[in-house]
């Protein structure tokens, strides 16, 4: 792990992106307090974190546990059979 004021940062950016793209994990200070960390993050990881973090997700989410505790649910196999018949 790789502690680095911001002025570091500011100064070579991309020395401390290519550490964190290997794999080491570079925290970031500003006025000595750790502020932020920079580390490498696989495609599924960034989809993750967006979809764990999206208010828009989040509010579905919330949404479809409000309909499922008032009872405002179709079972999956229930729904299937109505899709297969307005197919058939």
């Amino acid at each position: 792990m790789r502690f680095v004021s911001v002025r570091e940062l500011k100064a070579n950016p991309s020395a401390f992106l290519r550490l964190a793209a290997k794999g080491e994990t570079v925290v970031v200070a500003v006025r000595g307090k750790p502020t932020a960390v920079l580390r490498a993050i696989t495609e599924e990881e960034l989809e993750d974190y967006i979809l764990e973090n999206s208010p828009r997700i989040k509010r579905m989410v919330a949404e479809g546990e409000r309909d499922r505790r008032a009872g405002r649910v179709t079972p999956l196999e229930r729904y299937i059979a109505r899709l297969r018949a307005r197919v058939a």
